[in-house]
């Protein structure tokens, strides 16, 4: 058997599940009864998903710091402290994933092309082969036309699986690290008013800030190929932008007359409690722009108007419910701790105060996963699966995925589908597994589920592919 280990040390960096410090920590205390892969010896196995004693994050971590001592197990508190079990737990929970991960792809192999699901099968047919820069967001005009943004700065109309020319005159985008086109939507009303809004990342115009950048809403409209009438919705003032290249956000939802958007906490987790900044948050603005009178946080000192919700890492899947009116979010964790938001007006989600993740290097952030007056999430991941667009099926093909949730992971290649109640999790299973990275999902017009699948992390082709029922 190959060392799990040495598969872990085989996967892309953006994961790093299974390596760094934690595995220090895991050799000291836990390799001698329980063997380098979790594989068991004078212990038991870590890695066949039974648990006897519970495999709930919560249960993992009692037993490691209260023992099991009529099996030989010490405890581990007072020599461990809470912030280190934690890690011990992610890296089960890592190496578990690992060892379930090949078998898990193959069970969800199609059969002659057919793929199934709890409810559905379906097929996977290509509408669309996109070359070159990663494409990001996808969304469907009135027309049926579909709307796609490429990360470095382009945006394209798709009709009859043809995808026409750039549009011209689009403002500027700065890419840089993981800022970029990263989002594209028409307004809900955009028959009438013809206007489409972007998200994407922008390079600070003041002397002084040359190499510091920040997200940026706009919206303007699209006359013979041309972007026209450009207007800026939302710009942080120069000195909340920064150099670091990561966790820009961004995705919308359109409620009422209302703009919401996030920005992630651009790599400066404290921030994202502070409200003072603008990063790490979930904010909502009139459709031009204008802050709204009851928003939460407006008559606190020193608080940016626009925030709604904040403690959100980096949010990069934003829906409505079709039916219940809430806004869901699914962000970004560390490694682990991707978390499923329920979004409420003021509410505080938690990072960094608390989470299921650990630093990329291994190392603890915090040994709480609770704490008073922060939100759970209505369900998380550890490991990651890098969690990134996300829909609700509002669509007639798939009747019994109806208003179900279903949300794209990149590191994994995973379509996951939940079915909600309140913030209660009825339904919950992976769909497709395998095909690419998924970016952004979508219904589209004729009642397809659409998907943006990206090749690798670092550019080649994307594919834009549906997901049609089965005829079998």
């Amino acid at each position: 058997m190959v060392s799990l280990f040495l598969l872990a040390c085989n996967l892309p960096a953006q994961s790093r599940i299974g390596t760094g410090a934690v595995v220090d920590l895991y050799e000291q205390h836990c390799l001698a009864c329980h063997g380098q892969s979790l594989e068991g010896g004078l212990g038991s196995n870590l890695v066949d998903d039974e648990w006897i004693h519970g495999d709930s994050d919560a249960d993992m971590a009692r037993v490691i710091r209260e023992g099991v001592l009529d099996k030989g197990m010490v405890p581990y508190e007072g020599v461990l402290s809470d912030e280190e079990i934690q890690s011990l737990v992610i890296y089960i929970r890592e190496m578990r994933q690992i060892a379930l991960a090949e078998t898990a792809t193959q069970a969800r192999e199609p059969v002659e092309g057919v793929f199934t699901s709890e409810h559905h099968s379906f097929t996977l047919e290509e509408v669309l082969k996109l070359e070159g820069d990663i494409f990001w967001s996808i969304s469907f005009l009135p027309d049926g036309g579909m709307l796609l943004a490429k990360f470095g700065g382009e945006l394209f109309v798709a009709r009859d699986g043809q995808l026409g020319e750039p549009i011209k005159d689009l403002p500027e985008v700065d890419r840089y690290g993981q800022g970029g086109l990263l989002e594209a939507q028409a307004h809900p009303d955009y028959e009438e008013n013809g206007w489409i809004y972007l998200g994407y990342s922008e390079r600070s115009k003041a002397a002084s800030g040359q190499n510091a950048y920040m997200t940026v809403i706009a919206r303007g409209r699209i006359k013979d190929g041309q972007w026209i009438d450009h207007e800026d919705i939302f710009r942080a003032p120069d000195k909340f932008y920064g150099r670091s290249g990561v966790h820009f956000g961004t995705r919308f939802v359109f409620q009422d007359g209302y703009l919401y958007f996030s920005i992630g906490d651009r790599g400066v987790m404290q921030e994202a409690q502070d409200l003072g900044f603008p990063n790490g948050k979930i904010h909502r603005i009139h459709e031009d722009g204008r802050i709204p009178s009851d928003n939460p946080f407006l008559e606190e000192e020193g608080a940016i108007p626009s925030i709604w919700s904040y403690g959100n890492r980096n949010a990069q899947g934003l829906d409505l419910h079709p039916i219940t009116g809430e806004i869901w979010s699914t962000e970004h964790g560390p490694r682990g701790g991707d978390e499923l938001n329920r979004i409420e007006r003021g509410v505080n989600y938690g990072w960094p105060a608390i989470s299921y993740g650990i630093n990329y290097n291994g190392k603890p952030i915090t040994g709480r996963t609770a704490a008073p007056g922060m939100a759970q999430p209505v369900h998380y991941w550890t490991p990651s699966i890098a969690v990134c667009g996300i829909d609700f099926y509002e669509g007639d093909a798939f009747p019994k995925w109806k208003n179900d949730l279903f949300v794209g992971g990149l590191r994994s290649e995973q379509l996951e589908r939940f079915k909600l109640d309140g913030d209660k999790v009825e339904e919950h299973e992976i769909v497709l597994q395998g095909q690419g990275r998924v970016r952004d999902v979508a219904t589209g017009p004729d009642g397809a589920l659409y998907l943006i699948l990206n090749e690798n992390r670092n550019g080649g082709p994307s594919r834009v592919v549906r997901l049609v029922p089965s005829n079998n």
